[in-house]
């Protein structure tokens, strides 16, 4: 029987890294996975890493996997954002225990962008945001600027992406996202 050592780490033992696609600036890491990723210096987003990033070892294949936004994905909001908001954070999940390759980029939104590929995610369907409604954007932003920044720099920016009933629904939404 093999035996942790007093150093060995337990999460080697329980989980394993899910394998990390490969990114570019206009194929990314979005959506929740992205909302759970920071730079030291951000306060945004969600916290829970390890769920979206790390699987059990006791499946006996890769069963999750990481989502991508972005050219031929099932949201692509280039269109209205060019690259605003994607960038390399491949020493971020470097320093969480993933294996990737040192000088690979790892393309990743960041979290007004992946907010804004969320409620994407629902308005191209012509259904109102409910994974990005105002309750949610409110737990994952802070302060009355962050949102303000949010609505003016990333989300009113969808719009030139949508026609007839999205649009329509974009309209209405738009307006009930406010800090709370």
């Amino acid at each position: 029987m093999n035996e942790l050592s007093p150093t060995q780490d337990l999460k080697e033992v329980l989980l394993r890294p899910v394998p990390i696609p490969e990114t570019t600036l206009e194929r990314y890491i979005s959506f929740k996975h992205a909302l759970n990723l920071r730079f030291p210096d951000e306060d945004t987003g969600d916290w829970h890493f390890q769920p979206y990033f790390f699987e059990q070892t006791d499946a006996l294949t890769t069963q999750k996997s990481i989502p991508l936004a972005g050219k031929g994905q099932q949201v692509d909001t280039t269109p209205s954002l060019g690259h605003q908001g994607v960038r390399d954070m491949s020493s971020i999940l470097f320093q969480e225990g993933l294996s990737i390759p040192s000088d690979q980029p790892i393309y990743v939104a960041n979290h007004y962008r992946a907010i804004a590929d969320l409620a994407m995610l629902d308005l191209q369907k012509s259904k109102v945001p409910s994974i990005a409604d105002n309750a949610a954007i409110n737990s994952w932003l802070d302060t009355e600027e962050q949102v303000d920044h949010l609505k003016r720099e990333y989300l009113e920016r969808l719009a030139i992406q949508l026609s007839g009933e999205p649009l329509r629904i974009f309209k209405q939404w738009i307006q009930t996202v406010k800090f709370v």
